[in-house]
């Protein structure tokens, strides 16, 4: 067992050592992309993404079932009022009666009396169970009329907007104080229209068999109110009962009447015959405006829809879902969606990594950026294909995380490398110390900043005594070991801005800045004491039954009549003179 223990231990620390720029870069990587989208840095970038989702999808049909009867510029000059009269409204509804429409919608206020024809109205409220109209309860509230609100045929015109201005999800109901459920105007209608098809909401039980008031079935549909973290989206206001608003298109997606029109008895009745119909403003300059996906922002004049039209959607959907099983909008679970974007950032380092060994030593940076942000292109087209396939499925899985993750893993993993080839160029491979090399490049740098701050530069240098003979007498392999101990042992025993190299064989060097000859003699003396409590076995030993070690220090003050070179070799001296003595023990310069 311990056999299979070692050899996997082996092959993992293999695997780790070959793979470690993307073990290392990817994880980090995923863990800032997610640190940075939770504080909602993507949120306007993702919601772009998923409004081009919505531009870029096949037209849908024509709905059957709902019809809208607009109020467009023309028609405010046609009739020469706004408000509309309540003669207008009375007429256009009774209009709308003759023709038995399944429900009427009427999305325009009516909180307060505006006369020629208010009694006309009042009979009119009175004699239609199938009429619903509204009040707004967010923002500045509008009252609704008092005769539809005392008949419980209001429903709410309020709507969810995004804080970049546009509308993507569906408030399907709020609850008041008292307790009692609102549904919003779009959820009235749909709902009016399907209990004619004999399908009303059920609560969904769940696992104990008691009833969540949260989850609902309509006909073929489920629906599940929005969490603040749904998608893209980051603490955001889920009052109520929302949903996503899987549009099914703007104005050329209903049946539309002009006002003028229906007035005038210039329309096809097929239009109203059992449909919903809504009635409402379309005009820019009444203000009931509203940015959709399909507005573009980014355009010198961005589409704006009308309020009734995003009704109409919200209530098509319902319709549709329940029953023809038209997709609603789902999302992934938080997991799921982290472990999206670690697949992003592990592809750009896999990428990035292949393309550094194989060709970066023989490339110039340019070059291999280049090259790299072409093999990254076919990924990033395939993640965002794979994203909009799942989205025409109804799946929203937010793509400039992973994107953006993949992006900053390929170019993470060169940089991480770049940074590890010089380290091992820099390290001596058997002890995990500096090597010979860079002690002496980093001496020389040290040299200089000393001279001109006229500061003490200190070194000691170390032999491991009687190294030959524990070689000779229990192997190579042995003694590797025992100079990977003595090498942390030195670590153990400087300070942290000491530097320790490999001189060479069994020869250790310490770099002490800013040190004086009192201070690196203390270093050195709490370097052969370390070495003395490791009690490595030596048998061969002519002073001890331990691994011993014996140090020369040396101090200087650098200056112009002096080199690196003056230093190690007064080290070198005092070294000599340390092995005089007896060994295992540090010996001043």
């Amino acid at each position: 067992m311990s056999e299979f223990l070692e050899k996997l231990g082996a092959k993992l620390a293999t695997f780790y050592e070959q793979w470690q720029a993307i073990l290392v870069t990817a994880p980090s990587i995923t863990a800032i992309v997610i640190g940075v989208n939770h504080l909602g840095v993507l949120q306007l970038l993702e919601w772009a993404a998923y409004d081009q989702f919505f531009r870029l999808r096949p037209q849908e049909e024509i709905s059957q079932r709902i019809t809208i009867v607009t109020i467009d510029e023309s028609d405010l000059t046609e009739l020469e009022q706004w408000p509309l009269s309540d003669a207008t409204i009375a007429k256009t509804l009774n209009i709308l009666k003759a023709e038995n429409p399944r429900v009427i919608a009427l999305d325009i206020y009516r909180d307060l009396i505006v006369e020629p024809g208010h009694d006309q109205l009042v009979e009119v409220f009175e004699s239609t169970p199938n009429l619903i109209g509204v009040e707004k309860v967010s923002g500045r509230p509008v009252n609704p009329s008092p005769i539809l609100a005392e008949k419980e045929q209001v429903a709410l015109a309020d709507l969810v907007v995004d804080p970049d201005s546009k509308v993507r999800r569906a408030l399907l109901s709020v609850q008041r104080p008292d307790g009692a459920i609102q549904l919003s105007l779009g959820t009235r209608a749909a709902l009016d229209y399907l209990e004619q098809e004999g399908i009303t909401l059920t609560p969904i039980a769940d696992e104990e068999g008691t009833e969540n008031s949260f989850k609902l079935q309509l006909g073929q549909a489920i629906f599940e109110p929005l969490d603040n973290n749904d998608g893209a989206y980051i603490n955001a206001d889920s009052g109520g009962y929302q949903i996503f608003l899987n549009y099914r298109g703007l104005e050329d997606k209903f049946g539309t009447i002009a006002i003028q029109d229906l007035l005038k008895n210039d329309f096809d009745p097929n239009l109203i015959r059992d449909r919903i119909v809504f009635i409402g403003s379309i005009a820019e300059s009444l203000n009931d405006q509203f940015y959709t996906p399909f507005s573009n922002i980014l355009s010198d004049h961005p589409l704006r829809t009308g309020g009734v039209i995003i009704h109409a959607n919200i209530g098509s959907q319902i319709i549709s879902a329940a029953l023809e099983g038209r997709t609603l909008i789902k999302v992934i679970s938080n997991g799921l969606e982290w472990t999206f974007v670690l697949i992003g950032s592990l592809m750009g380092g896999i990428i990035s990594w292949k393309l550094l060994v194989n060709n970066s030593r023989q490339r110039q940076i340019i070059s291999f950026i280049s090259l790299l942000s072409l093999s990254i292109g076919l990924p990033t087209i395939i993640l965002m294909g794979g994203c909009y396939y799942l989205f025409l499925n109804g799946w929203w899985i937010p793509i400039i995380a992973p994107v953006l993750a993949m992006f900053l893993s390929a170019f993470a993993v060169p940089i991480y490398q770049t940074f590890a080839w010089q380290k091992i160029a820099s390290i001596d491979s058997l002890t995990g110390l500096h090597n010979r090399r860079y002690f002496d490049s980093y001496l020389s740098q040290l040299w200089e900043e000393h001279k001109e701050k006229k500061m003490p530069l200190s070194i000691i240098l170390c032999d491991v005594d009687y190294f030959k003979l524990y070689n000779d007498h229990y192997g190579h392999p042995k003694g590797d070991e025992c100079l990977k101990q003595v090498a942390q042992g030195i670590m153990s025993a400087v300070r942290n801005t000491d530097l320790a190299a490999r001189f060479g064989g069994e020869e250790f060097v310490i770099i002490l800045p800013n040190a004086n000859a009192a201070v690196v003699m203390a270093a050195a003396q709490r370097i052969c004491e370390k070495i003395r409590l490791l009690e490595l076995e030596h048998d061969t030993s002519r002073i001890s039954d331990y691994v011993t070690i014996s140090c020369g220090s040396a101090s200087m003050v650098p200056d112009k009549e002096f080199s690196p070179k003056t230093l190690i070799d007064q080290a070198d001296q005092a070294l000599y003179k340390a092995k005089e003595a007896g060994r295992n023990q540090a010996y001043p310069t």
